[in-house]
């Protein structure tokens, strides 16, 4: 009896393991003179839908008006539930990184905010919605459409 219940609570965590591993991530780059822009998604492929999205520009110190710029962006979604923003120096270069979680806001509120961040995903196509979620592989589409490319892993 010890047996076959050890052997049931193993196989119920194999199932817990395979169910988590449908989420993956997709980092595209878009490199410029003096900036790199970096997207990631995480997703789970089994559903085509968008879980986070994390948005990274680098560029040189050097360019102390387009920092200015992107704080007051920043400062726009700061304290956003389900947003996570950093502004962090490295080498020489900013680092500007803004992370979303969409299980924590919806397309849909991310879609009527005024937010420019918010709305340049979307026109940008970065979250494309396909029945109410966004769509990995229609986001994707749009991220390579906009000249970046895929890193593989």
């Amino acid at each position: 009896m010890k047996k076959l219940l050890s052997i049931l609570m193993g196989l119920g965590l194999v199932l817990i393991l395979v169910g988590c591993a449908s989420q993956e991530t997709a980092t595209f780059v878009q490199k410029l003179d003096n900036a790199d822009f970096f997207v990631t998604y995480t997703y789970d492929k089994n559903k085509d839908t968008v879980t986070k999205i994390k948005t990274e520009l680098n560029q040189s110190s050097e360019f102390t008006m387009a920092r200015k710029e992107n704080e007051e962006l920043f400062n726009e979604i700061k304290g956003i539930d389900g947003v996570v923003t950093s502004i962090t120096e490295k080498d020489g270069k900013d680092i500007f990184s803004v992370e979303v979680d969409l299980t924590k806001i919806q397309l849909s509120k991310i879609k009527e905010s005024n937010s420019v961040f918010f709305k340049s995903l979307v026109q940008r196509g970065f979250l494309t919605e396909d029945g109410g979620k966004v769509s990995f592989s229609k986001s994707k589409e749009a991220v390579l459409q906009h000249g970046y490319t895929e890193q593989k892993k």
